[in-house]
């Protein structure tokens, strides 16, 4: 039983976080609402909701902190390390700090995704690379292969920046059929 006497000395208060006041951004294809913002945790941790169209997926990365996963609606394919495991609707997984990782909707229908990040920073990254738009579920607006090219070439420094690593982008396809690396690219051209 929790002694009552020995409650943290901190300075917050319940932090509330409703859908229309929500921070969205778009990273590639992906679109991502900040829930609760590092900030409002001491930096233990931030949450997101991510919406993940078909095609869709991050750049395959590492980064210092844990990333827990909950599936709420369609299914993504996780690779994780030398580990490819489909995670459908209700699916939980937790990827541990620094492993190399990616996951992509290979399905034709979107997906979404609660994620939890332990320490918080991936909030921040998200709003410094992303672009903002109106909806939980807006599509990215359209980028000139310029600022895309831009972009990219950015990306490295700021993910370094918030203790993560950005990988080859080619890193999972040996865990992928033709097919499906076939069907990312074509949804990276649309």
């Amino acid at each position: 039983m929790m002694d009552s006497t020995k409650i943290a000395a901190e300075d917050r208060q319940l932090t509330v976080s409703l859908p229309d006041e929500r921070v969205n951004v778009c990273i590639g294809s992906g679109t991502y609402s900040i829930v609760i913002k590092g900030a409002d945790t001491a930096e233990r941790f931030a949450m997101i909701d991510m919406w993940i169209p078909p095609g869709g997926g991050p750049m395959p990365h590492s980064h210092l902190c844990e990333e827990t996963f909950y599936v709420m609606e369609g299914e993504v394919a996780v690779f994780c390390g030398e580990t490819r495991t489909l995670a459908p609707t209700g699916s939980a997984m937790n990827i541990p700090s620094w492993a190399p990782h990616v996951f992509h909707n290979l399905s034709d229908k979107p997906a979404r995704l609660m994620c939890t990040v332990s320490p918080a920073g991936l909030d921040r990254q998200f709003l410094e690379i992303g672009v903002r738009v109106a909806t939980r579920t807006s599509p990215p607006p359209s980028v000139s292969a310029e600022q895309r090219a831009e972009l990219m070439k950015k990306i490295p420094a700021i993910v370094e920046k918030y203790d993560g690593k950005v990988l080859p982008p080619d890193a999972f396809d040996h865990l992928m059929t033709p097919e499906e690396i076939q069907f990312l690219k074509d949804a990276e051209g649309a």
